[in-house]
């Protein structure tokens, strides 16, 4: 008998698809109405998923018919909805697509569980597997079939986009032993209260980024892989006015923002448009802030710093692969940036993915945090002062810090003293606000007066 090329296993795990385990017998069938199901398409388009689960319902019954296959009325919904996901879409993907606490999928190989990384959970095993290669090409590239990309013997890696902006790597032999991995994208970007419930950072850090965003300082938030700078950045941006042009510059969309007055760019490899070329051409759109999603080749990170250095914009943002301020001013050192033109970034943000040890309930996990802001010192450019550490302000990189958000607001450094407090209380008490518009809106009334 053929494989269906996925399978619910017997193993112990931590979470569970709500998917049957099949018979022999019900595997048969499968097939049968698997194939039917695809001379169908061949005759007809079918565009729409509710049509597509129709007509999976009726080639079912029409196959169990021709097979003498007898169906349970329970049988009848759960195989249909099998061969509908055996011949549409993610295939039994979809659950764990469609599941918000999930930040990552990940196949690691054929006849192994597929993983799960749930929000403040961590990993997770599955019960689910896939056991063919076949199988295994067949969905990958029915889930990048709407991107124009393939796996194939000639191209055994793809690295796509979802339509919902999650992050797809993909590879085969020779490569590997057939991977995947779904970076999600969320729905709901977070919001500075978020990060304060998550524990990422306290009150006062954001409330000093929040008047750092405001005096127009280009920030860079770097961190390790999956440590939440994205969403940082994006969380950070609701303190920018809404009534200001923002200039969104990146090659896969994750950055979502509510204001209305905003123009998002995207690179077109194929045609000779890079992200490098799109820096340079927001010299000309005449933005109040840009925002490069993230750099990562040389030149990137050199357009990145041009356009911060140029003050073309009120403030430049971006995000970038680093451990550190130092790292990171090092390694766009490295990648060609002069250091005299690094003074273009103001303040470094670094959050890492930190690993947690609970003693008393011998249990490990990790969380996303904070661990240094730094202020450039133009003096000695390759040594910014370090105002926070993760646990505690220097006092004097903090009154650096304090000078340059006052000659950016043309506050006083008596009355951006004062302002830090009130948004620090504000922060605290407005905590409890669910949901990314609503604290847009909170945070742009009480900044800005609505």
């Amino acid at each position: 008998m053929g494989s269906i090329g996925w399978g619910i296993g017997d193993w112990k795990s931590d979470y569970k698809l709500n998917l049957p385990k099949l018979s022999e017998e019900e595997k048969e069938v499968i097939l049968e109405a698997a194939e039917r199901f695809r001379q169908e398409t061949q005759r007809k388009e079918i565009s729409k998923p509710d049509e597509a689960r129709e007509i999976a319902k009726e080639i079912l019954l029409s196959a169990c018919e021709s097979m003498g296959f007898d169906l349970e009325p329970d049988q009848k919904d759960y195989l249909s909805e099998v061969l509908f996901l055996q011949t549409w879409g993610a295939g039994f993907l979809e659950e764990l697509l469609a599941d918000e606490s999930l930040e990552e999928i990940a196949v690691i190989g054929l006849g192994r569980p597929v993983f799960v990384f749930v929000r403040g959970k961590g990993w997770k095993k599955t019960n689910a597997m896939i056991d063919s290669q076949d199988y295994f090409v067949s969905l990958v590239n029915r889930l990048g079939r709407n991107l124009g990309r393939r796996l194939t013997q000639q191209s055994p890696r793809m690295n796509a986009v979802l339509e919902d902006g999650s992050r797809l790597h993909a590879s085969m032999p020779p490569v590997s032993g057939c991977e995947l991995t779904i970076r999600k994208f969320s729905r709901e970007p977070f919001s500075p209260f978020d990060l304060l419930s998550f524990g990422t950072y306290d009150a006062k850090t954001l409330a000093l980024l929040s008047l750092a965003v405001q005096a127009d300082l280009s920030v860079v938030v770097a961190g390790n892989t999956a440590s939440g700078k994205t969403s940082t950045l994006n969380s950070l941006l609701l303190f920018v006015p809404s009534s200001e042009r923002v200039l969104i510059i990146e090659e896969t969309p994750e950055i979502s923002l509510p204001h209305p007055h905003q123009m998002r760019l995207l690179p077109f490899e194929e045609g000779g448009i890079s992200m490098v070329e799109l820096v340079r051409d927001s010299l000309r759109m005449r933005p109040d802030r840009v925002v490069v999603g993230e750099v990562r080749s040389a030149q990137e990170t050199r357009a990145f710093v041009e356009s911060a250095l140029s003050g073309q914009a009120k403030g430049c943002y971006s995000t970038f692969h680093a451990q550190s301020s130092r790292d990171a001013l090092l390694r766009m050192r490295m990648m060609g940036c002069l250091e005299a033109d690094l003074e273009g970034i103001d303040l470094f943000v670094v959050q890492r993915r930190v690993s947690v040890y609970e003693r008393a309930k011998r249990r490990a996990g990790e969380k996303r945090q904070v661990v240094e802001i730094a202020i450039s010192d133009r003096s000695n450019v390759m040594h910014p002062k370090a105002v926070f550490n993760g646990r505690a302000f220097s006092p004097s990189a903090l009154s650096a810090m304090i000078e340059r958000i006052s000659s950016g607001t043309s506050m006083s450094i008596a009355e951006v003293k004062r302002e830090i407090k009130s948004r620090e209380k504000f922060i605290r008490d407005f905590a409890s606000i669910k949901g990314f518009e609503k604290a847009f809106n909170s945070i742009q009334k009480f900044l800005y007066g609505g």
